[in-house]
């Protein structure tokens, strides 16, 4: 049984931890711990956790404890994920894995020193319809690919207290929703893209409400990113190829209901896949690498070039910001 803590009262881990593990065979989340303990226990009550711990190192240093589910706020996610490898805990990272290139390093080099795992929790990519999308492109049924673009709007309230509405905790819409339009573009293409241009709408307190980007692939295909947190729900993705079109609604949570739609020489066609949870796919992932040592995909390398597409993409937006202003 790998026994699973969670590092942050997060309504993330409710969905994407907690509901999954009571599903997947072999996995108990047996901990959590909070900067406020009184949250933390409310939080466990809540859900089922039986143990609380009064800080996060007691939780990642604890023997009852065998791997570490990191839900805290972005810019705590570097170094919480090290201190828990470093007590001996494989980690999974919530996104995005970090908020520049020199904390993922930092973490890629405890997760070598250790040789412990640290998985990005990109949950999407384990679903059967990204595996679908993936080798639709890969197998040249599109013919030669010629652009790209990856949507993913989420309508959040700005409560004053909102953390994606702060800057300095690793908030904004590139950050906390651009990562997976990030990602499709990179994984689905299988190539590394260039930012030809970036622009950003701010929050006055710094966080950025929506984010849009041209991309250039290395193949010669152009890709567009855009995201939203002030506008209504929406995530999909959409292939132009020589020969025809890939059009994906909702890769993000397919569970939730989806559509994969290929139009190929005139002929259009609708796929469906599972409508089990992505979350659950994604903790299988995680434990059999961590107990069978399974190869998992959003780690290493893969996970630090995710994060230098967004930070170039925020670069490039604030560059262009600058010479406008």
């Amino acid at each position: 049984m790998l026994r699973i803590g969670i590092l942050g009262a997060a309504r993330v881990a409710v969905y994407a931890l907690i509901a999954p593990a009571r599903e997947v065979d072999d996995v108990i989340v047996s901990g959590v711990a909070a900067r406020d303990a009184v949250r933390a226990k409310a939080y466990a009550d809540a859900n089922g956790i039986p143990t609380v711990y009064p800080d996060y190192a007691s939780l990642i240093a604890s023997p009852d404890i065998d791997a570490v589910y990191n839900a805290l706020p972005p810019s705590l996610h570097a170094p919480w994920s090290i201190a828990a490898l470093a007590a001996g805990k494989p980690v999974l990272c919530e996104k995005p894995f970090a908020l520049s290139l020199a904390d993922v390093d930092a973490m890629l080099a405890a997760e070598a020193q250790t040789g412990l795992l640290l998985m990005e929790a990109q949950h999407s990519h384990y679903h059967p319809l990204s595996t679908r999308m993936r080798a639709v492109v890969s197998s040249g049924h599109l013919g030669e690919i010629r652009h790209i673009h990856a949507h993913f709007n989420v309508p959040v309230a700005d409560t004053g207290s909102e953390l994606r509405y702060i800057a300095d905790v690793g908030g904004g819409a590139l950050w906390d929703l651009g990562v997976y339009p990030a990602y499709w573009i990179r994984s689905i293409t299988g190539q590394e893209p260039q930012v030809i241009n970036a622009i950003q709408r701010l929050h006055p307190g710094g966080a950025d409400c929506a984010t849009e980007a041209d991309l250039l692939m290395p193949s010669g295909a152009t890709a567009r990113l855009t995201c939203d947190m002030q506008a209504p729900m929406e995530a999909w993705v959409r292939v132009e190829g020589s020969r025809g079109t890939m059009e994906v609604t909702n890769p993000l949570a397919p569970q939730l209901g989806h559509v994969l739609k290929l139009t190929i020489d005139g002929a259009t066609v609708e796929e469906h896949f599972s409508r089990r949870s992505t979350y659950a796919y994604q903790l299988e992932a995680f434990r059999d690498a961590v107990t069978k040592g399974s190869t998992v995909a959003t780690r290493g390398d893969d996970t630090r070039a995710t994060v230098a597409l967004l930070v170039a993409i925020r670069d490039a937006a604030r560059n262009a910001a600058r010479k406008d202003g």
